[in-house]
């Protein structure tokens, strides 16, 4: 191609409103390197002050674990999937003992559950238990806060005398593991969709899994007292990754960016203001705490004996030794990084913004909501929900519209017929093939099932298809490889803002609340996604149920709710 048809086919592309002029990085390696890197740092840094000085150790070892460390909670992100998580925790938890001249056993447990998912008998067992109370906001806030007010408690009960990890040298841990908790809660707690959970049940309870495997094998770790450096070096290494994750995404959600260019637009704001006010705060941070953490750790001892000799504190029956604080300061960070990791994944889909086009959601203000559904969950007499959708047309549409997922069988073995839906005003959308085991390792089949199924809708359809859904359990719909293989064939991905899993033939009160929740707040531009867990016939009552609620609203394409250059609605 020469360089002019080059340049008329690139302006051809729409490129949305308001985001930077390539609307994505020709390389997303390289910005998750810089996290990385970042993240290594700053871990690195951080356990010069927060680990015994008894141990003869050199920044090189801590850059080195720390990157492990980091690396694995990156993974873990980026693929959106908890099994890929404990898959690259536990392989970099092994390197990590491997190079301390340890045993492998402490590195099993996550590697253990990432080796079920690899059988469909021992996957449907870590997949289809209801862990959802689990998942509560406050089930996380209890897990996250009980350990970190431990190792407060414990501190303060030891006259801030612990040995193991220094005097005033724990006190940054602390601060960077209470300051990636508040941001989680506050992320969790104000995100844009609350109803819009990211995680499926069956991921949800892969999530619970690998949650507990991480907490295993960290405290396993704590049982060697000479190997305690490497789990806490390691363990700060994937929370300071987290740490900044949570700040871009949470950034960009304060902001209700629509789309990966708006995201990324936004998250580049957000790293000029991290370089110009955050890291020299880091940086004067440490030089005060170099400078004056013994004199102010001195001071805090005689205070509290002060304050001991006026009967105002007492001894606590908890006075802390070196291997109970160790214990607990380690099972603190694990908790963090096992339970932030899926917490943001539940919430923004990194993996999706940096490597394609990405929608959770559309502009809000244009009182249009796209309601969404897979193929196989459509029932099969469908004469009542066509007449249904027929009826709630609004003004220029020949049908309120649903969006149907359809994969490669679906396209092959259903030409027919997905053509007649079509041709009633419907649109029809991709969504992957079900795989069976990692999509750490499903790169060549995400791409080529993507590519196939591609050729197989223009075929059918006569035009290319322009979504695919980003679809998790059992499949490679969230593998990096297949949101850049998607969008270098022109399409954008999409997830939902709100899930909903019927069971029982009828929405419930709770998923009704829900719906008319999200659509209200933003008043157009929420993505509906219906699910079945039995049979494609409990789905009627549902669909038709939505429409009725929502009649303000207008039911239209994704093209439509999540539009490239759309009007601009204040």
């Amino acid at each position: 191609m020469s360089a002019t048809e080059e340049a008329a086919a690139t302006s051809s592309i729409p490129r949305e409103r308001g985001t930077l002029k390539h609307t994505l990085p020709r390389r997303p390696i390289f910005l998750i390197g810089l996290v990385w890197a970042a993240s290594a740092t700053l871990a690195t840094m951080l356990s010069l002050h927060s680990l015994p000085s008894i141990y003869d150790t050199s920044w090189q070892l801590f850059f080195g674990v720390a990157s492990l460390g980091s690396a694995s909670a990156l993974v873990g992100i980026v693929f959106g999937d908890s099994l890929s998580h404990s898959l690259a925790f536990g392989a970099a938890l092994l390197i990590a003992r491997y190079f301390s001249g340890a045993s492998i056993v402490e590195a099993s447990p996550p590697l253990a559950v990432a080796a079920l998912a690899w059988f469909r008998n021992t996957r449907a067992i870590i997949s289809n238990l209801d862990w959802d109370f689990i998942c509560s906001s406050t089930a996380l806030h209890a897990s996250c806060l009980i350990p970190f007010l431990t190792v407060v408690y414990l501190l303060i009960a030891s006259d801030f005398n612990i040995k193991a990890p220094g005097l005033f040298s724990v006190t940054p841990s602390c601060t960077v593991a209470f300051i990636t908790l508040a941001l989680m809660h506050y992320y969790n707690k104000n995100r844009a969709h609350k109803h819009g959970n990211l995680l499926t049940s069956e991921m949800k309870s892969h999530a619970v899994f690998v949650a507990n495997a991480i907490i295993l094998s960290a405290s396993l770790m704590t049982q060697d007292e000479p190997f305690f450096m490497v789990i806490v070096v390691f363990l700060l290494g994937s929370m300071f990754a987290l740490l900044m994750s949570l700040f871009f995404a949470s950034v960009a959600d304060s902001w209700y960016a629509v789309g990966s260019g708006q995201f990324q637009m936004v998250s580049l704001d957000s790293l000029g203001m991290m370089v110009y006010f955050f890291w020299p705060a880091v940086i004067i941070y440490f030089r005060f705490v170099d400078k004056y953490g013994d004199y102010i750790g001195g001071k805090s001892i005689m205070v509290f004996g002060y304050l001991k000799s006026m009967g105002l504190l007492t001894d606590s029956p908890l006075r802390s030794g070196d291997d109970i604080f160790s214990f607990s300061f380690v099972i603190m960070l694990a908790i963090i990084t096992a339970v932030g990791v899926p917490t943001l994944n539940a919430l923004c889909p990194l993996g999706g913004y940096l490597y394609s086009r990405t929608y959770t959601h559309g502009q809000p203000n244009t009182k249009k909501v796209a309601l969404c559904i897979s193929y196989s969950d459509l029932p099969k007499d469908r004469t009542t929900l066509w007449a249904i959708l027929a009826d709630k047309k609004k003004e220029g549409q020949a049908t309120a519209v649903l969006n149907i997922f359809v994969t490669l069988e679906n396209l092959k073995m259903h030409p027919s017929e997905l053509k007649l839906i079509a041709a009633k005003g419907h649109k029809l959308l991709l969504e992957p093939t079900e795989f069976l085991g990692l999509s750490l390792f499903q790169k060549t089949a995400a791409t080529c099932n993507i590519e196939f199924a591609q050729y197989e809708y223009t075929e059918v359809m006569g035009e290319a298809p322009a979504w695919l859904l980003a679809k998790s359990v059992d499949t490679v719909g969230r593998h990096p490889s297949l949101f850049h293989k998607a969008s270098d064939l022109g399409m954008k991905v999409v997830y939902w803002s709100t899930l909903v899993k019927v069971a029982s033939g009828k929405l419930t009160s709770q998923h009704k609340d829900d719906i008319v929740d999200d659509c209200q707040d933003k008043n157009g531009g929420s993505i509906i996604y219906i699910t079945s867990d039995n049979s494609a016939s409990t789905t009627t009552a549902a669909l038709c149920e939505v429409v009725s609620m929502l009649d303000e609203f207008t039911f239209e394409s994704l093209s439509n709710v999540a539009r490239d250059d759309p009007t601009m609605v204040l």
